[in-house]
C-alpha cells in the first residue's frame, strides 16, 4: 500500500468517473467528450491488466470502417485533453504498452473498484475473524454508495461489472445485516438496510431485514404500515406478490396481541378511514382467506349467500402485453363489483373474487359486466377471459 504521504491519484468508478489528485477534483466527462470518456474508463478498470489493441477495438470500435486509425486518434486526443487539465499536467497518464495502451504503472494511484476487490478477497479469508470480517466489510460497503460507472450502463463490457460489483454489494451488506440483528442492534439493521435499499430499492431481502427489524423491535402497527405499501409497490412495479417469507412475516404481525394502544376516537377514525376504497376492496391473498373464513362462518350462521369467482385471463403475448391485460382485468373487476365485494391477485393469471349474493344468477350479471368492462377496450384475439363460480361451503 501507498504512504498517505505519497501525492496519489484517486479514481472513484461508483457513480461517475471522477479523479482527485492532491486534493483537486475533475470529472472528465464535458472535456473528454462521451467517446474519450468511455476509451479511458476501459483504460482505468484495466489498468493492471492492459488490454491489446484488438481487444480495445473489440469493445469499442467494432463497428468502425477504421478502427486502427480511431483507436489512435483516440490515444492522441485523449492524452492532449488530459495534459491541458491543470490536475494532470505533470502526470503522464497514457503510455504505450508492448501490445497497445494502458495506465502509467509508475503512476501512484488508488481505484476504488481495486480496493473493494482487495478488502473482498481479506474479508473472505479462512484466517479471519468474524469481527475483522465485519471491519473489512465495512470499510467495502463504504466504497460503493453508487452502482459502478452509472453514465455508462449502456456499454456491454460494463454489465458484467457491474452485476458482480452489485453481487458482493449485497453479499456484503446481508453479512452486516445479519450480525447486527443478532446483536439486537435493530436500528443499525434499519439504517443499513435504508442504505441497501437506496442502491437496489426492490431487493426484498433488505425490505424483509427492515420489516424484520420493527416486528423484533415491537413496532408493530409501522410494521403493518410498512407491509401494504411495499406490497402495493411490488404489485404496481412488477405485478408480483411478496415472497413467502416476507408474508408468513406480516401474518405474524397481524396475529400480535401487543400492537400499539389507541384511545377510542383514534380507533374509530383509523378503522373509518377508507379514502383508499371507493369500491370493491382489493386485498393481498392472504387477506382474501382470512376474509373468506368469517364469510364461511356467516354463512352457517344466517341464510346469506356468498359466491366465489375465479377469473382467469389467457394472453399468448409477451409478458409487458399480459402485464397491461392483468392491469386491465383489475380494473374492470374493480369498477364493476359492488363496496361489499372483496377480491385479490391470485397468481400470474387469477383473479379471485368474494361476492355476497342472493342468487348465483346475480354472480353471473356480474361476471358478464366484468367480461364487458375487459373486453371493452380489449380485441379478444389479443387476450381471453374465463370464470367458475362457486357457492360458499365446507364442502366445496
Amino acid at each position: 500500500m501507498l504512504e498517505k504521504t505519497d501525492p496519489r491519484l484517486e479514481v472513484r468508478m461508483f457513480g461517475e468517473l471522477t479523479l482527485s489528485f492532491k486534493e483537486e477534483s475533475n470529472q472528465p466527462l464535458l472535456y473528454l467528450g462521451k467517446n474519450l470518456k468511455q476509451f479511458f474508463e476501459v483504460l482505468l478498470y484495466y489498468r493492471l491488466n492492459p488490454l491489446s489493441k484488438e481487444q480495445l477495438i473489440d469493445l469499442l470500435w467494432n463497428d468502425s470502417d477504421n478502427p486502427s486509425s480511431a483507436l489512435k486518434f483516440a490515444v492522441h486526443k485523449l492524452r492532449q485533453l488530459l495534459n491541458s487539465q491543470s490536475i494532470f499536467e505533470d502526470l503522464d497518464i497514457i503510455v504505450t504498452t508492448k501490445n497497445g495502451y494502458g495506465i502509467n504503472p509508475e503512476l501512484a494511484m488508488v481505484v476504488d473498484t481495486e480496493e473493494v476487490d482487495r478488502l473482498w478477497r481479506f474479508a473472505n479469508d479462512k484466517s479471519v475473524s468474524v469481527i475483522e470480517k465485519r471491519e473489512l466489510l465495512n470499510q467495502l460497503f463504504s466504497y460503493i454508495k453508487q452502482p459502478f460507472l452509472v453514465n455508462s450502463t449502456h456499454l456491454m463490457w460494463t454489465v458484467p461489472i457491474r452485476e458482480y460489483y452489485t453481487g458482493l454489494f449485497n453479499r456484503s451488506l446481508l453479512f452486516l445485516l445479519n450480525e447486527f440483528e443478532l446483536e439486537k442492534q435493530y436500528n443499525y439493521v434499519m439504517d443499513l438496510a435504508q442504505i441497501g435499499l437506496k442502491m437496489e430499492p426492490y431487493n426484498e431481502d433488505f425490505h424483509y431485514y427492515y420489516l424484520n427489524a420493527l416486528v423484533l423491535s415491537a413496532q408493530y402497527r409501522k410494521a403493518i404500515d410498512y407491509y401494504e405499501h411495499l406490497s402495493k409497490q411490488f404489485y404496481k412495479e412488477f405485478n408480483l406478490q411478496l415472497s413467502l417469507r416476507t408474508k408468513n412475516l406480516y401474518n405474524f404481525i397481524i396475529a400480535k396481541e401487543e400492537l400499539e394502544t389507541l384511545d377510542i376516537s383514534e380507533l374509530m377514525n383509523n378503522l373509518n378511514d377508507n379514502s383508499e376504497f371507493q369500491g370493491a376492496l382489493y386485498c393481498e391473498y392472504e387477506v382474501f382467506k382470512r376474509l373468506y373464513q368469517i364469510a364461511l362462518r356467516n354463512s352457517e350462521r344466517t341464510d346469506e349467500q356468498t359466491y366465489v369467482m375465479l377469473f382467469d385471463l389467457n394472453c399468448a403475448e409477451n409478458d409487458y402485453v399480459v402485464s397491461k391485460m392483468l392491469e386491465r382485468l383489475k380494473t374492470a373487476i374493480g369498477v364493476s363489483l359492488r363496496k361489499g365485494d372483496v377480491f385479490a391477485r391470485m397468481n400470474v393469471s387469477q383473479f379471485i373474487l368474494l361476492l355476497p349474493c342472493k342468487t348465483e344468477e346475480n354472480a353471473h350479471m356480474i361476471s358478464s359486466r366484468i367480461q364487458q368492462g375487459f373486453y371493452k377496450n380489449t380485441d379478444r384475439k389479443l387476450a381471453r377471459i374465463h370464470y367458475h363460480i362457486s357457492k360458499l361451503s365446507r364442502s366445496n
